[in-house]
């Protein structure tokens, strides 16, 4: 949002550095928002919205489509590919089956679903333009399905005679691309791609953005990505004689690449420290492993329950809904207190509810059975104390926002030294349009810009590394922060907030520097 609002006026949040260097050049995301904000004259928050909804509903199509190529009936393919968007949080590389914000990513994923679908039913070239334009949101998530198209048709002569313009799209959205890469309003850093990663910025990066080092994560978790390949090998084996080869080549080259993912991100961005690396992230593309999984895994287990085999109904089923439930599959075994039974109890349930609704006991009353069990899966999972993303009360910090809008100059600098890894100052910069001095959330960016990456490490050792302390406070008072907003159990004395809430106190700094010397901790009062 920070990024968006500097694009379309350059004078907002001149003084904070993540809107200052946008990393959003080799997308089309700006450009479509602006445009779209300047025809309709609509926020961003609704035109986001808007795209993200569009986008959400392509995807469904996409993975409907894809079901409707392997065998299902519609009204299968529909339920199942509402099993399918129920979504999954992919811990280690950090991404989502089904993204929640209308970020690039999420709107390239459904675009590259909806064009493997239209792959699979034989609409190549369709396929090549849903492709184009998800490469042109995104390029690192629609490499996959690129490199899909031209490893079939590479060493498929089938494929290839129905592929053969399919990459003229690709060209055009290329060059357009490239286009647009072009030097922006209000960059003032280009990013570069080529070369290696200096030792300073591999430091910032490993530290914040744990993410795309496998090595820190792929030892516990990468058992149960092989585990959901292995299931997505069995199923596409017990499918085999009824796919298209459109279908075989989607789920074969799609469940290995995400696997094969983590090796080259081992190689190409902890051994050769390429400075590409962490802008591509391909072990994120373990996102199509459990794609493919479970559209494989919810193929057979409909196949088997439609022929009322319900035991292995339920087997294939579990793969399925582990991946909504939890992704590290085998925690769902280690039973430790009675809270860790209700994940478990519900994916045994659900599983077996999908067997018996899937299969001929049910079929007087298909049309009802077939969505109630994605309906009640979709209450059922977080109800049983599931959460893929985190669970964050906006009133309090969006109450502070309001203030500081109507209350403080538009160029004020804002700090919340207290927030720690607190994805609400992030927030607050969003509603507010005000500037923070550093935030966790915004240090993703060391990913894309050295001297981003240098800066905010020297600001958050700052201002944020460590406990808060009124000492602490006492040392920053001397930055260019105009205001600083704690936590109310943080508050101080004797000097009088100009804002507070019921979870947050804000203080002007000029109050802060006059009684520097007599400052303490207020909760004693």
């Amino acid at each position: 949002m920070p990024i968006l609002e500097r694009l379309d006026e350059p004078g907002f949040l001149s003084r904070d550095p993540v809107a200052t260097r946008p990393h959003v050049s080799f997308t089309i995301y700006d450009e479509v928002t602006l445009a779209l904000r300047h025809v309709r004259h609509m926020d961003f928050e609704t035109i986001l919205t808007g795209q993200q909804l569009l986008f959400r509903g392509l995807g469904f199509l996409g993975i409907y489509l894809f079901f409707l190529a392997g065998g299902l009936t519609r009204l299968e393919a529909f339920a199942a590919s509402a099993l399918f968007h129920l979504g999954g949080a992919l811990l280690g590389p950090a991404v989502l089956l089904v993204e929640y914000e209308p970020v690039p990513r999420a709107f390239a994923l459904p675009l590259t679903f909806l064009a493997l679908g239209l792959f699979a039913q034989r609409r190549p070239f369709l396929a090549a333009l849903a492709g184009t334009l998800a490469f042109l949101y995104h390029p690192p998530t629609a490499a996959p399905f690129w490199a899909l198209l031209l490893l079939s048709y590479a060493f498929d002569r089938r494929v290839r005679i129905q592929t053969r313009a399919t990459f003229v799209p690709l060209l055009v959205g290329a060059l357009l691309l490239a286009n647009l890469a072009q030097p922006q309003l209000g960059v003032v850093e280009q990013q570069h791609l080529l070369g290696r990663l200096p030792d300073p910025l591999a430091a910032v990066q490993l530290f914040r953005t744990k993410y795309a080092w496998v090595s820190l994560w792929a030892g516990h978790d990468i058992w149960a990505y092989l585990a959901f390949w292995i299931c997505a090998m069995w199923a596409l084996a017990r499918l085999w004689p009824g796919l298209n080869r459109q279908w075989r080549w989607s789920v074969l080259m799609l469940s290995a690449l995400g696997i094969l993912s983590v090796p080259a991100s081992l190689l190409l961005l902890e051994r050769m420290h390429l400075a590409f690396a962490p802008q591509l992230q391909p072990a994120r593309w373990l996102v199509f492993t459990i794609a493919m999984c479970s559209v494989t895994t919810l193929a057979a287990a409909i196949q088997a329950a439609r022929q009322g085999r319900y035991w292995e109904a339920f087997g294939w089923f579990l793969p399925a809904l582990a991946i909504p439930i939890r992704i590290r599959v085998f925690d769902l075994f280690s039973i430790t207190q009675v809270n860790d039974l209700g994940p478990l109890a519900v994916w045994l349930a659900v599983s077996g509810l999908a067997a018996f609704a899937f299969g001929p006991a049910a079929s007087r009353f298909r049309a009802f059975a077939l969505p109630a069990v994605p309906l009640l899966a979709m209450f059922l999972i977080p109800a049983s104390g599931v959460v893929n993303y985190p669970k964050i009360d906006p009133r309090p910090v969006n109450e502070v926002a309001a203030w500081a809008a109507a209350n403080t100059w538009g160029s004020s600098m804002f700090l919340f030294p207290d927030a720690g890894h607190d994805l609400a100052p992030g927030m607050f910069r969003a509603r507010s349009l005000r500037a923070l001095w550093v935030d966790w959330k915004s240090g993703g960016q060391a990913n894309y810009f050295p001297s981003f990456a240098a800066e905010w490490w020297e600001r958050w050792q700052q201002t944020m590394e460590g406990p808060f302390t009124v000492d602490r406070l006492r040392g920053m008072l001397d930055l260019p922060v105009d205001y600083y907003v704690l936590r109310r159990e943080h508050r101080l004395a004797p000097v009088l907030p100009v804002f507070s809430n019921q979870v947050y106190v804000v203080y002007d700094a000029r109050d802060l520097r006059k009684s520097s010397t007599s400052l303490r901790d207020g909760t004693d009062d």
